[in-house]
């Protein structure tokens, strides 16, 4: 069953609705289709207005309306809405305080202090960026979600949003849903899309903090045969350790990206009763795209729909390392002093 709620208020009479939701965005849409009738009573929603969207009591998304039109005909009259979660502002607004900076600060305590300039709250999620950023001073003009993405890329971490308007970090650790979607059992439609134009055979990452830029970091993606490199510069002053890894990261991620998988499935639920939702990795075996094998996939988004014929679910899948981080650095373990004369010791009593 779909709630909708104007100020906590329910509103009944939508013949359409349609959810959005991404682990690659911050601020995720929804739009809904009503009919009135003449003795239609049920408030109205406009531009500003509050809405809250729940499938049998679970949140799917609090925020705003953006926009409202209203048409009519003989016999009805229909409104049709757009919005976007709590988050929206972040996106579309600039930094009241453009002298804002931040010195030896980590990317999660900018964030957060990003997101209380606009009254939203920051769940770091358990994921622990490496290392401060020296300094970081946004342009004016740009806005929340600009500096959100410019720090979050220094650290290679990114942010997202559940619909309930909380800013938090992508944690990769995703569960694996018991779901095996395949083709011609219950994948209505579906497509592909493979796209090597951002992937490049060598990746050279400079490190900023040599001016001379005679240290560097180095990486490749073997499946890319041609000639193609790509030189990065560090902006987070990192030493050679820190660029190899971002090196490294680039590749994979790019090489992750690469691919794009869409279906469609009847209904909103798993098989365990639970709402499609981004962030979950799910077998498919789809022998028109990839043969007589089965591909483990990522849920990146998921789009909701609801009308007369029936309630649609559009799932994007990417592979599982598409939000994969850079190798963190190895800690050398420290030598124990008295291991020598412990063996020694032991050898001894042993003798004795």
């Amino acid at each position: 069953m779909i709630s909708v709620f104007k100020n906590g208020v329910q509103i009944k009479g939508w013949k359409s609705v349609s959810v959005g939701l991404s682990l690659s965005t911050v601020c995720n849409g929804f739009s809904l289709s009503q009919f009135v009738a003449d003795d239609f009573d049920s408030p109205v929603l406009f531009p500003g207005d509050a809405v809250r969207i729940e499938s049998d009591g679970e949140l799917l998304i609090d925020g705003y309306v953006d926009s409202m039109s209203s048409s009519f005909a003989a016999g009805s009259h229909t409104i049709d809405i757009d919005g976007r979660e709590k988050t929206c502002d972040l996106v579309d607004c600039s930094l009241k305080d453009f002298g804002l900076s931040w010195k030896k600060k980590t990317v999660a305590q900018i964030v957060d202090s990003v997101c209380a300039c606009f009254g939203l709250t920051f769940n770091a999620n358990g994921v622990k960026a490496d290392g401060a950023i020296s300094k970081f001073c946004p342009d004016p003009g740009c806005t929340g979600v600009d500096v959100i993405t410019d720090v979050c890329k220094m650290k290679d971490v990114m942010c997202t949003s559940s619909g309930d308007g909380v800013v938090k970090f992508v944690d990769d650790d995703f569960d694996h849903a018991d779901d095996f979607l395949r083709q011609g059992v219950n994948i209505v439609s579906a497509n592909v899309s493979f796209n090597n134009s951002e992937r490049f055979s060598d990746y050279i990452v400079l490190c900023s903090s040599d001016p001379k830029t005679k240290k560097y970091g180095k990486s490749s993606d073997g499946e890319i045969v041609r000639n193609r490199c790509m030189v990065i510069v560090d902006e987070g002053y990192g030493n050679v350790d820190s660029a190899n890894r971002k090196a490294s990261f680039e590749a994979v991620s790019r090489s992750a990206k690469s691919t794009t998988l869409n279906v469609t499935l009847h209904g909103w639920k798993r098989s365990d009763g639970k709402l499609w939702r981004p962030g979950v990795i799910v077998d498919c075996l789809i022998p028109a795209f990839f043969g007589d094998f089965v591909q483990e996939f990522l849920v990146n988004s998921v789009e909701l729909s609801y009308d007369g014929s029936g309630s649609v679910t559009n799932l994007e899948l990417v592979r599982p390392d598409y939000y994969s981080k850079p190798p963190q650095k190895k800690k050398k373990s420290k030598a124990n002093p008295w291991a020598d004369i412990a063996k020694k010791t032991a050898a001894y009593e042993a003798s004795r």
